[in-house]
């Protein structure tokens, strides 16, 4: 059974141009954006929806990125979870989509962030001007509110083997119901986060002490015994995944689980950008990682050791197919890529 868009069992053109300012993009806490940036956020997705990939014909822009980030969990590529490109990997995913939405609308969107810990963030994210709330527990929690909801928002990219209960062609949420994962991370858990010194060790995949690894402190695997390639997939072994933490956590508290179990929230699965918190979240996993960097300094291991992608200098897939030449080291400073968050 596929479950875990986090991490289980993503026409050769150049990547787009960003928009650029004069000055650097700021990335908000959710709760600060004004009414405008809202709706240009929102309508900036639902655009992309209906933008045809630059990329691979057939496909609307916004699902290219959910069909990369479903090709990621291939054990050929194994480019995105489970290993030290986690961080960087996934920072050149916002800043291409974040690119993508402002050429959009043809005005800069920067990504807000959702800042698990505080309530008043959650509140702003789940609201029905914007990402929507909480499914229909009288429709299998199927999400009816907000600009996502059934009748607005199909999904089309599902997961390498999904058929039903996971190919559902619309958003499914429920809040806190996976098993053991009633709440969010806390506070205590960044901070605990922040404090660890080193950023990865070997043998740098799910398995490595969180105490010990920032990485998979925040990437959040936990108890795992080891990973391997099960039908194609990168598959770890962890039992009872319940004890999944910080970035893992907030994907399996989002989707939930629904009826008996037999069903997973639509950001639990491999296919997890379906759901556009998908982007607020990880661009909270982004700011942690620039915290990370601004106390402990623009480190980055292993130079060489790791699944190729995974070290300092590789070339990160899928980017390297489309010219975008882009190593882990290359992505060690939001600032030099013309961003930063608001704190």
């Amino acid at each position: 059974m596929l479950l875990v868009g986090f991490a289980f069992s993503f026409y050769s053109c150049s990547v787009d141009s960003p928009v650029t300012t004069a000055t650097t993009r700021v990335r908000k806490d959710v709760k600060h954006l004004s009414s405008q940036e809202r709706t240009d956020f929102v309508n900036a997705v639902l655009l992309l929806k209906n933008t045809p990939s630059p990329y691979q014909p057939g496909l609307s822009y916004y699902d290219q990125f959910v069909r990369w980030h479903v090709n990621a969990f291939y054990c050929d590529t194994m480019a995105a979870h489970m290993g030290p490109a986690f961080c960087p990997w996934h920072r050149e995913f916002l800043l291409m989509f974040e690119s993508a939405l402002s050429n959009a609308i043809h005005k800069q969107v920067n990504l807000p962030y959702w800042d698990w810990t505080n309530t008043e963030s959650t509140n702003s994210v789940f609201m029905d001007d914007f990402m929507g709330g909480n499914g229909d527990p009288t429709q299998r929690y199927t999400l009816t509110t907000g600009p996502f909801r059934r009748d607005n928002w199909e999904v089309k990219i599902f997961d390498q083997y999904a058929a039903y209960p996971y190919a559902i062609p619309y958003l499914i949420r429920s809040f806190g119901t996976f098993p053991n994962q009633p709440t969010l991370p806390t506070a205590a858990d960044v901070t605990a986060a922040l404090n660890v010194s080193t950023y990865d060790i070997a043998p740098y995949n799910c398995t490595v002490d969180a105490s010990l690894s920032f990485r998979n402190n925040l990437e959040g695997w936990r108890g795992c015994v080891s990973e391997s390639c099960e039908d194609t997939l990168l598959n770890p072994n962890c039992p009872g995944l319940s004890q999944s933490q910080m970035h893992n956590r907030v994907h399996l508290w989002v989707g939930g689980a629904v009826g008996d179990g037999d069903t997973c929230g639509t950001i639990v699965l491999n296919s997890s950008p379906n759901d556009p918190v998908f982007w607020l979240h990880h661009a909270n996993v982004d700011r942690l990682w620039s915290k990370w960097l601004a106390i402990h300094g623009e480190v980055y291991v292993p130079v060489s050791g790791a699944h190729y992608g995974h070290n300092l200098n590789d070339l990160m897939w899928p980017y390297y197919r489309y010219g975008n030449f882009v190593t882990p080291k290359d992505l060690l400073s939001d600032v030099r890529l013309g961003y930063r968050y608001e704190e």
